[in-house]
């Protein structure tokens, strides 16, 4: 089992750097307590230059190339892409920006637009966690948030599975609540019931749920 954890913060060390560690601590914790040979990934955003999309289209006229997920942008895309393609289970981690994603997480989910064009959507889908975090105070939620990377993540082979509600609970520094599981407690969601539906926002509706910056 090969898991791959991003974390899609713009910031090195704060709230979404401290849960995607212990997501893979916690991952590590598992296969060794149980003797397997997993292997857990982790790559933050804020570590790596993805230039975003700029509509060129080279993707989608990409005839006849070695390559099916060819894009004329050359940068650290290539070796994100390169751990998406082997991972069995992808965790996103994200904080919220006016209800949706951070422009270096946004400009990553737009760079999955080669793996519309090579059909990865008709392929079995691995599964995928978003673990949402934020100071929180936004009446606003996070339903664009979540739509974006289900979205996004089904065009590249992933089913968006469930959504794990950290907003307010993680402090600036990105402690977890002592003695808390991060894989298990925080308010755990399926996906299908974080979708923004109307101009109230998140279903179901989230108190707190907020900006981090």
């Amino acid at each position: 089992m090969k898991r791959l954890i991003i974390s899609g913060s713009p910031r090195a060390r704060g709230r979404s750097a401290g849960v995607a560690e212990a997501v893979r601590f916690a991952f590590e914790d598992d296969a060794a307590a149980s003797g397997s040979d997993d292997e857990v990934m982790l790559v933050s955003l804020a570590d790596v230059r993805i230039s975003p999309c700029t509509g060129c289209e080279s993707c989608a006229n990409n005839r006849g190339r070695r390559n099916e997920l060819y894009c004329i942008i050359s940068d650290d895309m290539l070796r994100v892409r390169s751990l998406l393609n082997a991972c069995d289970e992808l965790v996103l981690v994200s904080p919220v920006y006016f209800a949706g994603a951070p422009s270096q997480l946004k400009a990553f989910l737009d760079r999955l637009q080669p793996y519309f064009y090579a059909n990865w959507r008709a392929k079995p889908k691995r599964p995928a966690s978003l673990y949402v975090v934020g100071e929180g105070g936004d009446p606003h939620g996070f339903g664009p948030l979540v739509g974006e990377v289900r979205s996004a993540l089904a065009v590249a082979g992933f089913a968006l599975e469930s959504v794990h509600d950290w907003v307010g609970l993680v402090s600036a520094d990105g402690a977890l609540p002592t003695g808390a599981n991060v894989l298990t407690d925080g308010r755990v969601h399926p996906a299908s019931a974080c979708t923004c539906t109307g101009p109230e926002g998140t279903y179901p509706r989230v108190a707190g749920a907020g900006e981090a910056r």
